[in-house]
């Protein structure tokens, strides 16, 4: 794909940039839970090991695969997006392939590390990255309908893979993967992505006028700056429940709908379902960030999420499995775009990949520990319940704690308290 440039591209390349930011988050599903969720129990059923040495496996390759994550942060602020995303593009189809040569528990934790590592920590890091250094008065709904890619492709990629896996096998399907990755997000990464539009004469917002109401001066906060405030933790805590929470419900998806009796083919139809839902919630979401603080919108996002895990415990049948579907499809898409925008609103965007690095730590360290309580309640108990109702309540507490969070300091008053001497 030849290189298109900002000044000469007819249409305002912040367009091209919101394109291209959705369908990298489109395509980090080969890594996402979603995906990897169709492919847990023909792996498991082959290698012969059991859910939770899975589950394990599985949480500390996520864990090693976003241990990157700042470093990959502080290489985008420095280098910018494109080289960054053409290399973690790169890297994404290898660790497809590697996948498919998996034989051992721990060539499966290796695999999961590069695969969550090049998915999680670093397409979906920069795709998320790029958009937030191209929209600054219009970034909520900027961010979120980016972040449709991600609802998108929960819906598009587990009946591809699913149909792959009946055709190829599970390691034919992983090979699939690899060559789709390199034939589309790797030349659009190196074509398209690119760094903030200043550098390029244009400006922000994709060249639309600035809203009436002149929002205030974009804040500069450095990473150490950040780490100070209340409402980083607060959006971090929220991305770890919904991670740790989420990843769990999903990855566990086919075996929480057994034991609802529900059969494959109508779980599969309850992830497009859900799918479908989270678009929605996203771009909702992303509406209302341009016009309340992210802090304000996190207790509605944790109480789905509280839903969603309370559902299953008290109930079956398909009534309480759509509604669980729809109140998790509403939890990840509310919280993704509270993420998306999120801290780029409070911290500006001169150390935004800095920032977004070490959050994302907090965000799938969340993803790595979810699944384990989960899958150890099953193999020890034979039933998911307790579980999901601590992880009830832990939403309903951090949604609670969203209220006694106050918006950042400004990041100049952070500046001169740093250099204040105290006598």
């Amino acid at each position: 794909m030849r290189m298109v440039s900002p000044r000469k591209s007819a249409l305002h390349y912040g367009w091209i940039i919101l394109g291209a930011g959705t369908f990298g988050s489109f395509m980090t599903l080969p890594g996402q839970t979603a995906g990897v969720s169709v492919f847990f129990d023909p792996i498991t059923a082959d290698l012969g090991i059991s859910r939770t040495s899975a589950s394990i496996a599985y949480a500390a390759g996520t864990l090693a695969g976003i241990l990157p994550a700042p470093v990959i942060g502080r290489w985008i602020d420095r280098r910018g997006p494109r080289l960054t995303a053409t290399i973690i593009a790169g890297a994404l189809a290898v660790a497809c392939a590697l996948m498919a040569t998996v034989q051992t528990a721990m060539m499966l934790l290796i695999g999961f590390a590069l695969l969550r590592g090049a998915a999680i920590g670093g397409l979906s890091l920069v795709s998320q990255q790029v958009v937030n250094l191209w929209f600054v008065r219009r970034r909520g709904i900027a961010a979120a309908a980016a972040s449709l890619g991600l609802a998108a492709g929960s819906m598009v990629f587990p009946k591809l893979i699913d149909g792959l896996i009946s055709l190829y096998g599970w390691r034919g399907a992983y090979l699939a993967l690899a060559g789709l990755v390199a034939l589309t997000i790797l030349p659009i990464a190196a074509a398209l992505f690119r760094d903030r539009p200043e550098k390029f004469g244009l400006s922000t917002d994709a060249g639309l006028l600035p809203a009436a109401e002149h929002p205030r001066e974009e804040p500069s906060f450095t990473r150490e700056q950040a780490l100070r405030t209340g409402v980083f933790w607060l959006l971090c805590a929220a991305g770890f429940l919904t991670n740790a929470i989420g990843t769990a419900l999903l990855l566990n998806h086919f075996s929480i709908m057994r034991t609802a009796g529900i059969p494959h083919s109508d779980a599969l139809l309850l992830l497009s379902l859900l799918a479908g839902v989270q678009a929605v919630a996203t771009l909702s979401t992303g509406f209302l960030v341009d016009r309340y603080e992210p802090r304000h919108l996190v207790p509605l996002a944790m109480f789905m999420l509280a839903l969603a895990s309370a559902l299953p415990s008290f109930g079956s049948g398909a009534a309480v499995s759509v509604l669980y579907a729809l109140s998790l499809g509403g939890a990840y898409g509310s919280q993704q775009a509270i993420n998306a925008a999120g801290y780029a609103q409070y911290f500006g965007r001169d150390h935004l990949g800095a920032i977004r690095g070490a959050s994302f730590v907090f965000g799938i360290a969340g993803a790595a520990f979810g699944p384990l309580p989960f899958a150890a309640s099953i193999d020890w108990t034979g039933s998911y319940a307790a579980v999901l109702i601590s992880s009830c309540a832990l939403c309903i507490v951090c949604g609670a704690g969203a209220f006694a969070v106050k918006r950042p300091t400004s990041s100049a008053q952070f500046r001169i308290d740093e250099h204040s001497i105290i006598p």
